[in-house]
């Protein structure tokens, strides 16, 4: 079994041995379910990446998915901004996001393994290249760090960053093979997601994530984490 996978199962039978969840809500896959799990993720991120990868080698075939994914974007600049730097609470920046994983999250939001009512019915209306050039449009525009968040926590956010999460998301935050960027994010999305990454039947359950997030002793380290990464580049 891969480490990554195995060590998530380790870690939800720690939580769920030492009472910080409970077993009904220690969904606990096994050895093997871990492992096609996470084939099945690496075998999607590794053909997306590869195929923004030839994409990025085409300058004229770039500048058209822009063009036409900034044309694309007109209804979701109304909340995640002209730019992809969000403009409303609670909605997460798309800018300098990972191209690989926006497209891979809005599959998932089409297919409702990640559901939002207005994500998923827009999801469910966009064809491969439609998610392909809004994903180039919005990977290539800057992200604006929003800052915010509590700034006395910084300092105790940074630790705790460091200690869970550079393994998948690097230590500048800014993700890694296929994972999200979540440098400069918004921290009241950040700490939302968190919030639902803890519940083993939320709407984003994940091993990895529902067992990194439930190492987090309380709802301040996850304002913490949240704060530190607001004030990312």
């Amino acid at each position: 079994m891969t480490v990554r996978y195995g060590a998530a199962v380790f870690l939800l039978v720690v939580l769920s041995s030492a009472g910080v969840v409970s077993a009904t809500d220690a969904v606990i896959p096994t050895a093997d379910e871990a492992e096609r799990m996470m084939r099945q993720d690496v075998a999607v991120r590794q053909k997306l990446e590869a195929r923004m990868a030839e994409l990025g080698r085409d300058a004229k075939r770039v500048a058209a998915a822009m063009s036409q994914g900034e044309v694309r974007s007109e209804l979701c600049k109304v909340c995640h901004g002209a730019d992809g730097n969000s403009v409303r609470e609670g909605t997460p920046s798309l800018a300098g996001q990972n191209a690989a994983y926006l497209i891979e999250q809005f599959q998932r939001y089409a297919d409702h393994r990640r559901y939002d009512y207005w994500m998923s019915s827009l999801s469910e209306t966009l064809g491969d290249e439609d998610k392909l050039q809004l994903a180039v449009f919005y990977s290539r525009n800057r992200m604006v760090p929003s800052r915010g968040g509590d700034p006395a926590l910084l300092e105790r956010g940074g630790e705790i960053y460091r200690t869970y999460c550079t393994e998948c998301h690097g230590p500048d935050g800014r993700g890694r093979e296929g994972y999200a960027r979540l440098a400069g994010q918004r921290p009241e999305y950040t700490l939302k997601m968190l919030k639902e990454f803890r519940t083993a039947g939320g709407k984003r359950y994940n091993p990895w994530m529902y067992g990194r997030a439930n190492m987090l002793q309380d709802e301040r380290d996850m304002l913490a984490v949240a704060t530190y990464l607001a004030h990312l580049e």
